[in-house]
């Protein structure tokens, strides 16, 4: 098999100009595969940002495609959500393979309960219960998933149309605790190793970050690779992300909900009492988590003074644990597995609550939530996530491609690359496409008070009112908080326009309407600050209410802030701009784009780190005035003045 050269692929008349209607060479984007096929050549690693426009997700995958193909290596390419994991296994790589002179294998892999497991389908249809809902309002997703399991190709609960109620779906997959693997009667068609199989002899093979964490887990556990094909060359996409994902997965939650899932076994092994012994010692423990974290001597994290008696709980957990021990050894086969799994889950509960309220890791740190019940949730998460990273990821891979549209401070790598425990890399900074100073405008109205101040909020509902009906809907509302989005809400009541609100919708529901409906509002939080891609005249106007620094009641930036007198430079101002940028990063995302970003806090401009976040973003023109919106959202007029002028 001849494999072609990178320009082959890229450049005038090669493959992707012969596949693609209308396909021109982007210079970025050819910068960017070029790095990416040296480091993966040379077994090094890169870190490198590719902002929107560049074309990303092709300049890793092509070079990431030839050097597989040339040295029958496979590639794992992680991402940070759903959305561009489908996009590149339904869009970007079955186009690519088209257009490509050889067989390029791909593969997704998702997590088990991703997937249906035929052998808890034909216990439902054992027992007789494939028709029995749990509650009335569940038969119609009941119906429909039964229907499906018929006619599947994949057993990706994906493939459904629609997202089954957890209830539902949760009788028909199975989690890696209680998969009894090869021991299955169904192993053999089982859809979960099915895919697996199909990675083993992909080329590129698609997945997310939580697969690649657990991945590393079970490899430092067992020193076997059980969950993902092994690691070899990996590209790390949208990895602004990755060490809050790794602070999640490699931290723990104990609550209620989940020590609920010994309480039927207990019941089915004649247990009750002892089912009884754990539940009230388990709701008495969560109480008293909940009264603590209400308490105002609490703040933020546990310490000394905070913790709370866990030794009755430890005690019922433990005997909990020993008779699924006990049972195990009379079980057969499989349900000795699955009651030694129990067991074993028993004791690793009560070590994680010994260690936690321990407070004997100076890596973790301890704190409480609440549930929706209003009932405590004992957490840990590790505070550095870099030194595991190091050693397990990029201490393995021979090469590692750290990638996103923002990962950088002013040029500077350093907060990513300390996060994530980069070693010695390469790095890359690709220029935006896009003519920013032409086509964009930052606006950073006057008179406005401080975020801190009482003034504020009213302020917000004002100027979020204006801004909208200036720009005649076309807005996409970003908010730090769900109380700030409520007033900008309120202020937009009676304005004449449709307002699309987080949490009213499913985001993917609430983005589709924005995007039909040019005269919508859409407004949203945390999680609307990245992944919205809505190109075109639908988003026209973006509104930010205040700079994006993290939450003073983060127990992670509370751990940091007590070790660290820089901490405010080092952590949360870097972390501030990156997200900073990510939010402006939804306003062009193609070239013919054209539109403003309204900023509502004054500390952009008025405090000397602001300038930190205009040195962030691309050249664009600054303006004090709101009524910029209307005149440069007006239709373009060759003798209309310019507005502003360009940021430092």
């Amino acid at each position: 098999m001849t494999v072609p050269d990178l320009m082959d692929v890229f450049g005038v008349g090669g493959f992707l100009d012969q596949h693609f209607d209308g396909y021109a060479p982007r210079p970025g984007q050819i910068e960017m595969a070029r790095a990416v096929e040296l480091a993966l050549s040379e077994g090094e690693h890169l870190v490198a940002e590719g902002p929107t426009g560049t074309g990303k997700s092709l300049a890793y995958l092509v070079p990431a495609a030839l050097a597989a193909a040339r040295s029958d290596r496979r590639v794992l390419v992680v991402t940070g959500n759903i959305a561009l994991q489908e996009q590149l296994v339904t869009k970007d790589l079955p186009a690519l393979a088209a257009a490509l002179p050889f067989e390029l294998r791909f593969a997704l892999m998702k997590g088990r309960r991703n997937y249906l497991c035929l052998d808890r389908l034909e216990r439902e249809r054992r027992d007789g219960t494939l028709d029995v809902p749990g509650e009335p309002r569940e038969e119609a997703d009941l119906m429909k998933v039964v229907e499906w399991t018929a006619r599947t190709g994949t057993g990706d609960v994906s493939e459904l149309s629609f997202e089954p109620a957890w209830p539902v779906w949760r009788r028909f997959s199975v989690g890696s605790d209680d998969c009894p693997g090869a021991k299955c009667p169904q192993y053999e068609p089982c859809w979960s190793r099915l895919a697996k199989m199909k990675a083993l002899d992909a080329h590129v093979v698609v997945t997310n970050y939580h697969m690649l964490f657990a991945h590393l887990s079970v490899l430092e556990a067992t020193r076997q690779q059980r969950v993902l094909p092994p690691l070899d060359l990996v590209v790390l996409d949208e990895a602004h992300k990755a060490a809050d994902v790794a602070r999640e997965f490699f931290g723990w939650r104990i609550s209620l909900a989940g020590l609920r899932r010994f309480r039927q076994p207990l019941l089915d092994l004649g247990y009750p009492d002892a089912e009884r012994r754990l539940f009230r010692s388990a709701r008495s423990f969560c109480q008293d988590l909940a009264r603590r974290f209400r308490s105002p001597d609490y703040q933020v994290r546990l310490r000394e003074a905070d913790l709370p008696e866990p030794m009755i709980l430890l005690i019922a957990l433990c005997s909990a644990g020993a008779l699924f021990k006990h049972e195990a050894g009379a079980a057969s086969p499989g349900e000795a597995l699955a009651l030694s799994r129990l067991s074993e889950r028993c004791r690793e509960y009560a070590d994680r609550i010994s260690l936690t309220l321990s407070l004997s890791d100076p890596n973790a740190v301890s704190y409480i939530e609440l549930d929706r019940d209003g009932l405590g949730v004992l957490c840990s998460r590790p505070v550095d996530v870099g030194g595991r990273l190091r050693e397990q990821l990029f201490g393995l891979a021979s090469s590692v491609i750290v990638t996103s549209a923002t990962l950088s401070t002013s040029g500077s790598f350093a907060l990513v690359r300390g996060e994530l425990g980069v070693p010695k890399a390469r790095e890359l900074v690709v220029e935006s496409p896009f003519d920013h100073a032409e086509r964009s405008l930052l606006i950073v109205p006057t008179g406005l008070p401080d975020p801190t101040a009482r003034e504020w909020p009213p302020a917000v509902a004002r100027l979020v009112r204006q801004v909208a009906v200036a720009a005649g809907g076309r807005t996409l509302g970003l908010f730090t908080s769900y109380r700030s989005l409520s007033v900008a809400c309120g202020g937009l009541r009676g304005s004449g326009l449709r307002v699309l609100r987080q949490g009213d919708r499913p985001r993917t529901a609430l983005v589709d309407a924005f995007r039909s409906d040019v005269g919508s509002v859409l407004l949203g939080t945390e999680s609307f600050w990245t992944g919205i891609d809505v190109p075109g005249e639908s988003l026209s106007c973006v509104i930010i209410d205040r700079l994006p620094f993290p939450s003073p009641t983060d127990p992670v930036l509370d751990a940091i802030r007590a070790k660290d007198k820089r901490w405010f430079f080092r952590y949360a101002l870097p972390r501030a701009v990156i997200a900073f940028r990510q939010g402006f990063g939804r306003l062009l995302r193609r070239a013919d784009d054209r539109g403003v970003v309204v900023v509502l806090d004054r500390r952009l401009v008025d405090r000397p780190y602001g300038r930190l976040f205009l040195k962030s973003l691309p050249r664009v023109r600054l303006s004090r005035d709101i009524a910029d919106v209307t005149r440069f959202l007006e239709p373009i007029d060759s003798h209309r003045p310019l507005v502003g002028h360009p940021t430092p």
